[in-house]
């Protein structure tokens, strides 16, 4: 299966301003079998904070946050939906999320990493039934 993701393409340097040539939009395959304590999700948010700026260059300026590296897939906060599992505390159709997602439209992930989203608030709208 063919999925998209963005990829950190350039650097903006510690004090330029990040622009769209810094990221690139990427088809890759996804593996078609997943392994026993892995999902197969779609995801549906990526949350974009101000630390990932930190993030696009090689020193980040923290102990605690790691650099994204050149020519490989962003990461940060994510929500979706569970299409496939192997992994005994998800089924399809839950809504998972965590703080590792990366981003590209569909993605195989490790249970570990995995919160399910046990409820709809007002402020983060969840579609009534899997898409």
């Amino acid at each position: 299966m063919i999925v998209q993701r963005v990829v950190l393409n350039s650097r903006p340097g510690k004090n330029g301003n990040p622009v769209a040539e810094n990221f690139r939009v990427e088809e890759v395959n996804l593996p078609e079998n997943i392994n026993e304590g892995q999902v197969q999700v779609r995801t549906l948010y990526l949350s974009v904070d101000p630390y990932m700026r930190c993030r696009m260059n090689e020193d980040t300026g923290s102990d605690y946050i790691t650099p994204w590296q050149l020519s490989q897939v962003v990461d940060g906060g994510g929500v979706g939906i569970i299409e496939e599992s192997r992994h005994t505390n998800f089924t399809k159709g839950d809504f998972v999320s965590s703080f590792y997602w990366p981003w590209q439209t569909k993605v195989i992930l490790d249970g570990s990493i995995l919160e399910k989203v046990m409820y709809n608030v007002k402020w983060f709208p969840l579609p009534s039934t899997p898409p």
